[in-house]
């Protein structure tokens, strides 16, 4: 497929490859390209020919993958020369490049497909058999990286291997068994990773290695399932709160405030947001539609340059209604901070954000 970028002049804006496995092997964009743009032909990993002059290849390691293409938005007023921008991205495959190829206009979901029940939900009712089955089937354009071979070869003793068929009906009882506690484990070891995604700081937890996760297959699997596609921290980094400062979880029974002295303000680049999810990573409705607050949001600040957000179910007092993330009217919920292009010191780790305080 060739991906092609415009000249996108002074602005942040990336186009970020995810392969299968959830890592990043190439992000074009301000970082890496400046405003330029240009023409991308994304290829998998099979692919030995050559490529037509003006293209530049950028390799996939696996045949699935994710295109993430992200266009900073000043406000309002920016729409209509980012939808100009957007209008002339293009993405087509290799043989329609520098032709006027169109799209087709329907494209049909596959029969059978459950496009309705969250993925991670259907992922989870899978029994072990359909399962593997189903890796196994994958493994064939989506090869394991050279350093997997060790588990490649333990894993190879259950009967997964690529394009093998995985003969769950020529186990024994007490085999299957054991298969089916230890995908139970494996469950149970990612949802209890969620607490352990990077450093923890002042009630948030902060990663600095997303997208590029080696051989660390539990700490990838959760966050695959928490938070496919991340962005490389070159490029942004996401502090995650479930706690306040102090330790307990973040309930819509309380009200809670982020406050940021003027030292302490996010240090991007480009920008910064705040956003509201409810415990399975979803956004959560609200009376005013407002699901993230951020740097272009109208906030208010204090004469000191200090920012104080407030993070509660109900409307807050007229004055500080600008500045209010809304949580769900009950349960658990968590935020997350968004920074792109964060400056060094945040890959370095001598910025922190502050935690956030219980106010009630």
């Amino acid at each position: 497929m060739v991906l092609s970028v415009p000249e996108m002049g002074d602005r942040y804006w990336l186009v970020q490859l995810i392969d299968a496995w959830n890592n990043v092997p190439a992000v074009p964009g301000s970082r890496t390209l400046g405003g330029a743009g240009g023409n991308f032909a994304i290829v998998g990993p099979g692919w030995n020919e050559a490529l037509p002059d003006g293209l530049t290849e950028l390799r996939m390691p696996t045949s699935l993958g994710i295109l993430a293409g992200r266009t900073y938005v000043s406000g309002a007023e920016d729409v209509t020369a980012v939808h100009a921008l957007q209008d002339r991205f293009r993405l087509v495959p290799l043989k329609a490049w520098a032709s006027d190829w169109t799209p087709p206009t329907e494209v049909p979901v596959q029969p059978g497909v459950d496009a309705k029940t969250p993925v991670p939900r259907q992922v989870l009712a899978m029994t072990p058999e359909t399962f593997f089955a189903r890796l196994n089937a994958l493994l064939v354009a989506n090869p394991p990286y050279t350093e997997d071979a060790g588990v490649m070869a333990r894993l190879a003793k259950l009967g997964i291997a690529t394009g093998a068929e995985f003969p769950w009906a020529s186990f024994e009882p007490a085999v299957q068994e054991a298969i089916a506690a230890g995908v139970k484990a494996g469950q149970q070891a990612i949802h209890d990773q969620e607490a352990h995604l990077g450093e923890s700081v002042n009630g948030w937890q902060i990663t600095l290695d997303m997208g590029r996760y080696g051989t660390r297959y539990v700490y990838r699997a959760a966050w695959t399932f928490f938070g496919v596609g991340g962005n490389l921290i070159e490029d942004a980094c996401y502090p995650l709160a479930k706690t306040d400062g102090a330790g307990r979880p973040l309930d819509s029974s309380h009200r809670y405030r982020l406050h940021f002295d003027q030292a302490q303000l996010p240090p991007v680049n480009a920008f910064w947001s705040l956003t509201m999810y409810d415990p399975e990573s979803y956004l959560v409705p609200n009376a005013i539609d407002r699901f993230a607050v951020g740097d272009r949001s109208g906030l208010t600040y204090a004469d000191d340059g200090s920012l104080t957000l407030h993070i509660q179910a109900e409307r807050p007092d007229p004055a500080q209604e600008a500045n209010w993330l809304p949580a769900p009217q009950q349960g658990a919920f968590k935020v997350a901070l968004r920074l792109y292009s964060p400056k060094p010191d945040v890959a370095q780790g001598s910025w922190q954000p502050p935690p956030i305080e219980r106010v009630d």
